[in-house]
Parts: structure tokens; C-alpha cells; sequence
């Protein structure tokens, strides 16, 4: 029997209300009683700190959002319960007559009972997905979850050494999600046994809204334009490699770059601070250069225009552990892709229109991506069979994965 959110929602405060032995750490648990419950809600899938401004979230989160949509998966977004304090005026008016004592305990209680609802949520569903943990409250729900027999799925897009709890998570987890082969070499062997390989999907909604296969109308030497996208953490541009050596093949690139008049275009996080970084590293020469924070609209309206996307990875590429999924959408778009190599990860179908550079542009290269101007339209259909193709692979690798 299914019921309803403000259904289950009334169940859950009627539960946490009464069920003592879920608020905090007072008793534990009541598995019987969760287990009958997990029994009527099985086909719920819960994410954990969806955010979709992250783009690990919108390529990966999202669409497995979508896709459990499809298949008729209920999924649920789910926050960190917040340690904060009730207010006053998060209370009734009654209580103000109270005691002082009684009210401060009254307060004190709105964490345990976020908690409990949190933890109550997990240990009723059928699959709880977390990205990287950084916050031991998800190790928390997890260690929960785990008793009551939900499937943990850790979906790690990278791996650092910062992320704290990342080990606790991997030793909890029933399966281990990752988007490229060479990402697992930074998994523990004993947990080997757990990892799924499922590649990014494309992020469609960044691409132009016109996505027609029409041939180019042979027109004059087109502007040259050269983009980057990404994302540009808080810390500031020099934290991203992959735009540091953008920043450094510009500026070897510069007097030929000049010659032919290029434009940058930047679309990331933290635009201006990355526009920043750029002009300070080209030093006393420079070129016209548009910088527009991250989002759809801003992606759509780069890859509409013709042009060249520089997209370098960090060296040595060949042991790079990266997703391909910033080159993918650049082809899908019909780019001219620049990369510093071969990505391990990227698909040999999609290398027709892709120039390897070794940090510096030539005038032989921005030769062959006038070239590809002209063959646009073949490499282009190309590249969106290839992609189709492998999303329709993404999408059934996840369903086996979740029913």
C-alpha cells in the first residue's frame, strides 16, 4: 500500500512523538517495527544533500533522480537535520506560561526530533544514495540505515585525502559508484568487491536550445572564440588545475592568439575572481574576455556560438582520473575540442574533432578547427549517436543497481 508525503509525514511525527526509543540515543532502535514499515515503502530512494547548483549533483544526483522517476521510484530529497535550537517563536504561545526550565527543554528537543526523523527516514527505504561525505551526520544515518537492511550506495565523483569521513563511508556502503575505471585505484582493495562503474551522463540541459543537425552556411573566417567551463572553487582559481594550465596555454599562446584576434569566454563559479586570475597571469598583454557565472542559461549561450573549447586536464593526463563529461558536452554541442592529451576516460569514437595541444596553441591548429567548421555537421551527428548510445547504457547499469 502507498501512501502519500503528508501521509507518512503525519506517521512519522505520530512516531517520533511517541516513539521514545527513535529520539536520540535514549534506546536505540525498534527494528520490528521499522521493518514493517520498510515492507510498505520499499520503491523509495533517498538522496542526501541534493544540491542541484553542484554539478556533480546535476550530472549524476539528477539524473537519477529523473531516471527513478521513470521507473516509478519514489525519491526523496533529504537535508542534514540542523543541530539549531527551537526559538521561542518556533513553540505555541502556551508555552510561554511554562517554566523557564520546561521551555529551555522544550527547545533542546527540536535537534533530537530532526534527527529521529532523519534517521527514520533512511532506516524505511529501500536505497539511501550520499555523494562525498563531509559531515558525519550522513555517517550517522548510515550506520543507522545499515541495521535496518537499506541499500548504501556512495557515489564518489573523486576522492581526496581532506574528505574526513570518506573511509567510514565506503565501509558502510553496500555498493560503491563511480564514473571512470581509473577512480577505483584510490579505493581500499577489501572494498574492490563494491565498486560499480557508471560513466557521467551528459548534462543536457546545458546545451543550446537549437540543436538542429543542419550543415553550417560556409561563411568568411568565423571569430575566434575560446572557451572554458568548469567549476572554480571558493578558495580561489589557482585550487582548480585543469584552469590553471587553461591560464598557462593562453598566455604561451598569446601572440598568435592576438594575430587572430580570439576572444575568451569564461563560464564557471566565482567568474570574476577567474577572470581575475587570467589577466594577472597574461600579465601585460590581454584579450577580450567575457566571464559569466555558472548556470544553464550561460552554458547554453556558449556553446551555441562556434568556437573552440579548451578544456585541459591535470597532468600527467594519462594518469587522470578524471570523467569526461565537460569534453562530451562540448562535442555534443559541436565544439572543437582542445585538450592537453588523451583522457584515459574519453570514448576513442569521440576523438574525430579533437586537437591534442602540448601547452600552446599554433596557427596549424586553429587551421584544423576552421577544418572542422566545414565537416561540422558529420562529426557532430557522430558524436550525438556515440552519446545517446551511452546514456541509454548509463541509464540501464543504475536500474540494475536500484531495483
Amino acid at each position: 500500500m502507498k501512501m502519500g508525503i503528508i501521509g507518512w509525514l503525519t506517521v512519522d511525527t505520530v512516531v517520533l512523538v511517541l516513539g521514545r526509543r527513535l529520539i536520540g540515543n535514549l534506546m536505540g532502535p525498534m527494528p520490528g517495527m521499522l521493518l514493517v514499515a520498510k515492507a510498505a515503502f520499499a520503491t523509495v530512494i533517498v538522496l542526501i544533500e541534493a544540491d542541484p547548483r553542484r554539478a556533480g549533483c546535476r550530472l549524476r544526483w539528477f539524473k537519477l533522480h529523473h531516471l527513478a522517476t521513470q521507473q516509478g521510484i519514489r525519491v526523496v530529497k533529504l537535508q542534514l537535520p540542523s543541530n539549531k535550537l527551537l526559538s521561542k517563536h518556533d513553540l505555541p504561545k502556551i508555552t510561554q506560561k511554562l517554566p523557564k526550565g520546561i521551555r529551555l527543554w522544550l527547545r533542546e528537543v527540536g535537534p533530537k526530533l530532526r534527527r529521529a526523523q532523519f534517521l527514520f527516514t533512511l532506516a524505511r527505504s529501500k536505497v539511501v544514495v550520499v555523494g562525498k561525505p563531509n559531515d558525519e551526520r550522513v555517517i550517522d544515518g548510515m550506520q543507522f540505515a545499515k541495521r535496518f537492511r537499506t541499500s548504501l550506495i556512495v557515489d564518489a565523483c573523486d576522492i581526496k585525502t581532506s574528505y574526513r569521513y570518506i573511509q567510514k563511508a565506503f565501509d558502510l556502503a553496500t555498493y560503491i559508484t563511480l564514473p571512470t575505471k581509473h577512480l577505483g585505484a584510490k579505493i581500499p582493495a577489501k572494498h574492490h568487491h563494491k565498486i560499480r562503474i557508471i560513466p557521467d551522463g551528459l548534462d543536457t540541459t546545458c546545451l543550446p536550445n537549437n540543436t538542429t543537425d543542419a550543415a553550417p552556411r560556409k561563411t568568411p573566417k568565423s571569430p575566434l572564440n575560446i572557451l572554458w567551463f568548469g567549476v572554480i572553487e571558493a578558495s580561489g582559481p589557482s585550487e582548480r588545475p585543469s584552469f590553471s594550465i587553461f591560464c598557462d596555454v593562453i598566455a604561451q599562446s598569446i601572440d598568435v592568439l592576438q594575430q587572430n584576434q580570439a576572444t575568451i569566454t569564461l563560464v564557471c563559479s566565482h567568474s570574476q575572481a577567474a577572470q581575475a586570475f587570467l589577466a594577472k597571469r597574461l600579465r601585460s598583454k590581454s584579450l577580450a574576455c567575457q566571464a559569466m557565472e555558472w548556470s544553464q542559461e550561460s552554458m547554453q549561450q556558449a556553446l551555441a556560438s562556434p568556437g573552440i573549447a579548451l578544456l585541459p586536464y591535470q597532468e600527467p593526463i594519462t594518469c587522470c582520473d578524471k570523467s569526461p563529461n565537460r569534453l562530451e558536452l562540448a562535442f555534443y554541442a559541436g565544439k572543437t575540442v582542445m585538450v592537453n592529451g588523451r583522457l584515459p576516460s574519453l570514448d576513442q569514437e569521440l576523438t574525430a574533432s579533437m586537437i591534442e595541444i602540448d601547452r600552446c596553441i599554433d596557427q596549424s591548429m586553429l587551421n584544423q578547427h576552421q577544418d572542422n567548421l566545414v565537416k561540422q555537421q558529420r562529426t557532430r551527428q557522430m558524436a550525438r549517436r556515440h552519446l545517446d548510445h551511452k546514456q541509454t547504457t548509463i541509464d540501464q547499469l543504475w536500474t540494475n543497481l536500484l531495483t
